[in-house]
């Protein structure tokens, strides 16, 4: 299938997948310890997730389900230790740990989060379509999404971050030698905002999308799919690698 059809069929995918918002709605809260610097660990599907680091040491879940009486008599949001780790599920998560393997019901919920973790706290999200905010969290980020966007504003740590067509904005507060950040979309646009004094190795790989820098690059390479470069002195070990088919990065501070 080339590009283009995979796109109509994603899109397609979605729309048939996330129906209208139901009227019904059930609440969630619950709260957990977490030392800091564990892990917060966060599977969901369609909704919308909100993280904020914030002077504590609990993980503090406050959800909003969205979804038909069915669907919300039938599942349920689990959360719990595992060792250092907050393990929050919502249904569509609880069976595989692929969007695809999820179980299809005759109708699909939604649910809105907010959570509060201590400010050193490592993420792991999972998400088909849910948009992820994070403020103030230091640690390291993974996230995964399909059609989410994925904002993260003053963030400390090394990110990866992968979607299909949903943008990523990063804001990285603080520069940590040696750090990654590692980004993969189809189509989505990367913002990347870095502190004057970052430094490392970037790589940029597109099919048509272009790189725009308010910071000064030095070149080593470019084609029209491929760009390499250093920014700033380099030579810290730190790497900034971002891979697109259509999508554009631009780099501030």
């Amino acid at each position: 299938m080339n590009a283009k059809l995979l796109a109509a069929a994603a899109f397609a995918f979605c729309a048939l997948a996330l129906p209208a918002r139901a009227d019904d709605s059930q609440h969630f809260n619950q709260t957990l310890k977490l030392p800091s610097g564990g892990t917060l660990r966060l599977r969901g599907f369609a909704g919308h997730m909100t993280i904020t680091g914030a002077d504590t040491d609990q993980v503090s879940v406050d959800a909003v389900r969205h979804g038909s009486r069915e669907w919300l008599e039938q599942t349920k949001i689990e959360m719990y230790v595992q060792g250092s780790t907050v393990v929050v599920r919502d249904d569509q998560s609880t069976h595989s740990s692929s969007w695809f393997g999820w179980p299809w019901h005759s109708s699909i919920g939604e649910t809105d989060f907010e959570i509060r973790v201590p400010h050193k706290t490592n993420l792991d999200i999972n998400t088909f379509s849910a948009p992820v905010s994070i403020d103030g969290v230091e640690g390291s980020y993974k996230l995964h999404g399909f059609s989410s966007r994925l904002t993260l504003r003053n963030a400390v740590g090394s990110v990866q971050a992968h979607t299909f067509s949903g943008a990523v904005e990063i804001h990285e507060a603080r520069w940590i030698d040696p750090q990654t950040i590692d980004v993969d979309t189809f189509s989505g646009s990367v913002q990347l905002r870095v502190p004057g004094d970052a430094r490392g190795d970037v790589t940029f790989n597109s099919f048509s999308g272009r790189l725009d820098s308010v910071l000064p690059l030095i070149m080593h390479s470019s084609s029209r799919k491929a760009v390499k470069a250093e920014l700033g002195s380099g030579g810290s070990g730190s790497t900034l690698r971002v891979k697109t088919f259509s999508g554009s990065l631009h780099i501030d501070r």
